[in-house]
């Protein structure tokens, strides 16, 4: 059976994902970071997506990164937990953003067990970023197992920010066309993937993002809940007396229609 790490998260708990923050821009970073002051929430998921694209160590330094690991830093210093998967596009993160963020990079998920009002604990949660649940896609199943290679991301890490850069835009310029010229068959998310991933992980709930279109279905004994991109109508899901259920993560204006 597959392992995921488990963490216990409080009621109020908030869970968004597919932010896609261009640090190259200036106002989404600054948007991002405006909405974490006023974040009301004890606990924070971000189910990959942060970014459109991190590259490595080196972009810590970029000021629009700066302004998004400030706002996840200024959430960590009010006591606020914060937790980050990999996505599709930044799962290069790790030590250097844990560092100057003060959030948790978790890679392939988490397992959440959360307690309802009478303390009992209620089944739990899977959290994955959704790419994976794309199985019918092969080629892009292979390529993502071959990126995250640790010896390769290891590589890749090590590169000057300006080759990282470019090699990063020419993988989301072939990804694009990649994605484009397949059938929708081929590039959907695998409702069968979904219900093998529940069962695995115990939980009787699955939470991800990636399609960015709102799904709360029910799959035999699993309930499947898809976000919204970010600025979406229902880009969160809230813990509320161990229910999650669906909201708006109340930015004004977020990313969707990337993938």
């Amino acid at each position: 059976m597959r392992e995921w790490p488990t963490i216990d998260v409080p009621e109020g708990t908030l869970a968004v994902g597919d932010l896609h923050l261009d640090v190259f821009e200036s106002d989404a970073p600054r948007r991002f970071r405006a909405w974490c002051e006023s974040l009301q929430a004890p606990h924070l998921l971000i189910l990959g997506d942060l970014f459109e694209f991190w590259v490595g160590r080196h972009q810590v330094d970029l000021p629009g990164s700066r302004e998004v690991t400030r706002g996840l830093r200024d959430l960590s210093d009010r006591d606020v937990g914060v937790d980050v998967l990999w996505g599709n596009r930044d799962f290069l993160l790790g030590r250097p953003f844990e560092q100057a963020s003060g959030a948790r990079v978790f890679p392939r998920g988490v397992r959440c067990l959360p307690a309802g009002e009478s303390g009992e604990a209620v089944p739990g949660t899977l959290f994955i970023h959704g790419d994976e649940l794309c199985s019918a896609d092969r080629t892009y199943q292979r390529m993502r197992a071959v990126l995250r290679f640790a010896p390769l991301r290891a590589l890749q890490s090590s590169l000057p920010l300006a080759l990282q850069l470019r090699m990063a835009g020419a993988l989301r310029t072939s990804s694009a066309r990649s994605t484009a010229a397949k059938a929708m068959q081929e590039v959907r998310m695998v409702t069968e993937t979904a219900a093998a991933l529940g069962e695995a992980s115990q939980c009787q709930t699955l939470v991800c993002g990636h399609a960015h279109q709102w799904r709360d279905e029910s799959l035999g004994a699993l309930r499947w809940i898809v976000l919204d991109a970010w600025g979406g109508p229902r880009d969160a899901v809230h813990l509320c007396d161990g229910r999650w259920e669906g909201v708006s993560s109340g930015c004004e204006q977020g990313a969707a229609g990337l993938r």
